[in-house]
């Protein structure tokens, strides 16, 4: 079951919201210590997951590394309403420096700013057979979205971070795919099994990288990102996370394992980069209540109007 959190990424605006440590001598020994208990940090997290992921909960965090612009939105908390007020504030505590830095990133990555407004920064997966439930604050909306794989059907509650808009929409059928669906063609891509490896949210992973072949035309499909536009990815899986994991991320990726980090590169001249990313994952049962998401009185029917629900949706995530 795949969860898409992007379903009206092009059709989006965004406004501009923008008007080296050294260790004193001799401290080589503690610098040694703290390295030391990090390993031993790393290890004992590792060490903690013993048996595979089936049901529980998976906290995720979405960032943009490198970035002036995403480090800034971090401390945006969507949930208190009012975001270009917040991100006023924040860019006004800024250096003169750090301004400028600022902007000159804004310029560079240009239309790309709008997926940083529209990425949800935290969320919630609660998983459970082939039902999962996601709950997750974006910048512009708090969404709810809960998908069965098996019955091939979905409902998703959105509201405006701005304004006391919100809708509830259900798709099935056909529109399920559309909606819940965005597969990344592995026959498009180069892609290079590498060696390394990284502990995420303490599971050991293994690192693919894909590079998209330079043949491969754009593919633009209404609903969500379109997969053949993304062009790199490193995917991190491991062997102790279930695949059936990989249906809830943001790209579907026909991987053996469990996919728990993704880094995306969207545009090959455009150093902007998501890094899609499992922080905790809690092996326990999950309630009833953890699975059930919000509802408004009356539900859109997504198949029946894509175009109609696509618009108010659109309407809802700017508080318009």
């Amino acid at each position: 079951m795949k969860i898409n959190y992007f379903p009206l990424v092009a059709l989006m605006t965004i406004p501009s919201f923008i008007a080296c440590n050294q260790n004193p001598s001799g401290t080589k020994s503690n610098t040694d210590a703290k390295e030391n208990l990090i390993s031993q940090i790393r290890s004992s997290e590792s060490a903690e997951v013993k048996t595979l992921f089936k049901e529980g909960k998976i906290d995720i965090q979405i960032t943009t590394p490198g970035t002036a612009l995403g480090e800034l939105l971090q401390q945006i908390d969507p949930t208190k309403g009012n975001v270009a007020g917040q991100m006023k504030v924040l860019a006004e505590k800024l250096s003169p420096k750090e301004r400028e830095v600022l902007e000159a990133q804004n310029k560079k990555v240009g239309i790309m700013n709008l997926a940083i407004l529209m990425i949800p920064l935290k969320s919630e997966i609660y998983l459970k057979g082939a039902e999962a439930t996601a709950k997750f604050d974006a910048m512009t909306f708090h969404g709810e979205n809960n998908v069965n794989e098996a019955k091939k059907e979905g409902t998703m509650y959105i509201k405006s971070q701005n304004s006391n808009k919100d809708m509830t929409i259900r798709y099935t059928g056909d529109s399920f795919h559309e909606m819940a669906k965005n597969e990344l063609k592995n026959e498009d891509y180069y892609i290079e099994k590498t060696n390394e490896t990284s502990i995420v949210a303490g599971y050991n992973c293994t690192k693919s990288v894909y590079t998209l072949k330079e043949s491969v035309p754009t593919n633009n499909k209404p609903g969500g990102i379109p997969a053949s536009s993304v062009y790199r990815l490193e995917v991190w899986t491991s062997t102790e996370m279930p695949k059936s994991v990989n249906f809830l991320h943001p790209l579907y990726i026909k991987e053996d394992a469990g996919i728990m980090k993704i880094l995306i590169q969207y545009e090959k001249d455009n150093g902007l980069q998501f890094l899609y990313e499992f922080t905790k994952v809690e092996n326990r049962a999950v309630t009833p209540a953890e699975m059930q998401i919000k509802k408004t009185e009356k539900i859109y029917d997504f198949g029946k109007d894509k175009m109609a629900v696509g618009m108010q949706m659109m309407g809802v995530v700017f508080g318009m």
